[in-house]
C-alpha cells in the first residue's frame, strides 16, 4: 500500500518538477492531480502527454489517479451534458497517461445542499432519490461503458458536501445496483462518516469489500460542547484534520482496507485549518506510514 496526496500542478500552481521533487522529500509515493493546469484533459489527449511522461521518467514517483469532478446529475440538460464530455475527456486523458482510476463523484441538482429532507419518510416531495438513480444510471451507463473500454476505473467520492447523492451505504447499493460494472466503485473517506454517524467506519468498508478502487483520506475532529451549543445544523461541531490529528484509527481503517481486497494508494487529503498546506500534507503520511506493513520511511 502506497501514499499519495492531492494537488493541482501546472496553471499557476506548482510545475510537476516541483511537485515530484517535494513528494519524493517527503516520502509520499505518487500524486493525485487534477484534471486542469497541466493535467487540462483536451491538452492531455493532443499531446500525447509527452510532458508529463518525460518529468515522471525521471522520478519514482507516479500518478495514482486523476481527480475529475464532474455533475452529470444537474436539473439542467445542457450542464450535465458537458459535464459529461468534460468526463469522457478525462477518462481519455487517463487512458494516454496510464493512470488507472477517476476520482469523481455522483453528482446532485442542488449544488452544496442535501438532496434530501430531515425526518420525512420515503417517497415525500423532498425525496428526489427515486427520480436521481434513475438519472444516475442514463447518465452514467454511457461514462463506465467508455471507462470499460480504456480500462480505467471511477472511483465515486462519498462526500455529501456538493450534494452529492452517493454519500451513504443505501445510496451506494442503490447507485451500484442501478450501474453494475467492475469499472465503476468506490472512493473511501472516514472524515465524513465520522460527522455523518456512519460509524463504526471499519463496518462500512467492509459492507462494500471489493468496491473501494481508492482511497482519499482525511480525518476529522467533534467537539461535542459544540455540539450541544449548535446542534447537527451548526458548521463549527466538526472539522476536518489531516490523519493523526482526528479521532479516527488509522490502524484499523487500514486493516479493514486490507481486508477487504483494497491494497492500492491512501491519499492524504488537507481540509485542515489546523495544519494547512505543503507541511499538513507532510504530517498526514507520515502518520500513515506506521500503520502500512513492508514500509520503509525515516523520520
Amino acid at each position: 500500500m502506497h501514499i499519495s496526496f492531492s494537488t493541482n500542478v501546472g496553471g499557476g500552481s506548482w510545475s510537476l518538477q516541483e511537485c515530484t521533487t517535494w513528494t519524493k522529500e517527503n516520502y509520499f509515493d505518487a500524486i493525485r492531480p487534477n484534471n486542469n493546469g497541466l493535467f487540462e484533459p483536451s491538452q492531455i489527449i493532443q499531446s500525447g502527454g509527452e510532458e508529463v511522461k518525460k518529468i515522471l521518467d525521471e522520478t519514482d514517483i507516479y500518478l495514482a489517479a486523476l481527480t475529475a469532478h464532474s455533475n452529470l446529475l444537474d436539473d439542467d440538460t445542457e450542464k450535465r451534458e458537458n459535464a459529461r464530455n468534460t468526463l469522457m475527456q478525462s477518462i481519455e486523458a487517463a487512458h494516454v497517461l496510464e493512470i488507472p482510476v477517476i476520482v469523481t463523484y455522483a453528482g446532485s441538482p442542488v449544488s452544496w445542499h442535501f438532496y434530501g429532507q430531515f425526518s420525512s419518510e420515503p417517497g415525500n416531495p423532498g425525496d428526489r432519490s427515486v427520480e436521481l438513480v434513475e438519472r444516475f444510471k442514463e447518465m452514467w451507463t454511457p461514462v463506465v461503458s467508455f471507462a470499460e473500454e480504456k480500462g480505467v476505473r471511477l472511483a465515486l467520492d462519498c462526500a455529501v458536501r456538493m450534494g452529492n447523492i452517493a454519500c451513504n451505504p443505501e445510496m451506494w447499493e442503490r447507485i451500484l445496483d442501478a450501474v453494475p460494472s467492475d469499472a465503476l466503485g468506490l472512493s473511501c473517506d472516514p472524515s465524513h462518516w465520522l460527522w455523518m454517524g456512519i460509524l463504526p467506519a471499519e463496518d462500512a468498508i467492509r459492507m462494500f469489500s471489493g468496491k473501494w478502487y481508492y482511497a482519499d483520506v482525511k480525518d476529522c475532529e467533534i467537539s461535542p460542547r459544540m455540539l450541544f451549543r449548535q446542534g447537527i445544523i451548526g458548521n463549527w461541531w466538526w472539522q476536518y484534520r489531516v490523519p493523526g490529528r482526528g479521532q479516527l484509527n488509522w490502524g484499523t481503517i487500514i486493516g479493514a482496507l486490507l481486508e477487504s481486497d483494497y491494497d492500492y494508494v491512501l491519499c492524504v487529503e488537507n481540509e485542515d485549518r489546523g495544519a494547512p498546506g505543503l507541511d499538513g500534507f507532510a504530517l498526514g503520511c507520515k502518520h500513515l506510514r506506521q500503520f502500512l506493513p513492508n514500509t520503509e520511511f525515516t523520520s
